[in-house]
């Protein structure tokens, strides 16, 4: 018996050769993206997480948060605002009670670089500065630091947020 393929099965073989072929391809471009994502999910969630176990300590609930980058910020029921971080190298976790605070700015330094023909600003580092009632005491919550980070990723939007969010409680 020989083996004659006719002009469909010809045709049938080759398309399910494209078909393995692109799944294939697909595959390897997507999973990629798939365990990054599943990286900062998990990351995302070990940042609530930390920051809602050390509300429970004092006892508070969570309120309102955000997950930015490598930090969390969060505001619980006793009117407290949280700073809470984790790097590769260590964690920091900041609290400022509001009922002691009298203002919050967004505190952004930058440096002007001139060209030839033109200049521009380059922010160096945006942080949210808290001062005490007596003026005594600043605090700093640190969101972005040229040093550490790369380029600017909303943390100029999500400053000024924040500080409508803590005024408000002022």
């Amino acid at each position: 018996m020989s083996t004659h393929y006719t002009h469909y099965q010809k045709k049938y073989i080759m398309n399910s050769g494209m078909i393995i072929t692109i799944v294939i391809l697909l595959t390897v471009c997507i999973t990629p993206f798939v365990l990054i994502n599943s990286r900062t999910k998990q990351k995302e969630k070990h940042l609530k997480k930390t920051l809602q176990q050390h509300i429970l300590k004092n006892r508070a609930t969570l309120v309102d948060y955000v997950i930015h980058n490598d930090f969390a910020l969060g505001l619980d029921s006793l009117n407290k605002i949280y700073r809470y971080q984790k790097t590769n190298d260590k964690e920091l976790l900041q609290e400022i009670d509001l009922n002691y605070i009298k203002s919050c700015e967004v505190k952004k330094d930058t440096n002007r670089i001139k060209n030839d023909s033109s200049s521009y600003e380059v922010v160096q580092r945006i942080a949210l500065v808290f001062t005490t009632k007596n003026g005594s005491k600043v605090e700093q919550f640190e969101l972005y630091n040229e040093n550490k980070s790369s380029q600017l990723n909303g943390e100029i939007a999500l400053a000024a947020t924040w500080k409508q969010k803590a005024s408000n409680l002022l």
